[in-house]
């Protein structure tokens, strides 16, 4: 599954990574914590099961704006 993502830095230093098209957002002390909180959270609401075992190789992210 490919994804576009949104990644931009605060004035306060912290990053934010989003997905609009899953309404997801996370944040991180740099852009790769912010994509990899991402990724977690986009994995988190696409398994239907706890036992469905979505691999993170799965889902692939198209940033955009770092």
């Amino acid at each position: 599954m490919k994804f576009t993502v949104q990644v931009e830095a605060s004035e306060s230093g912290e990053f934010f990574a989003e997905c609009a098209e899953l309404g997801l957002r996370s944040s991180g002390l740099s852009p790769t914590n912010a994509l990899d909180a991402l990724r977690e959270n986009i994995r988190y609401n696409l398994e239907y099961c706890p036992c469905s075992s979505l691999g993170e190789d799965n889902i692939q992210m198209e940033v955009i704006g770092q």
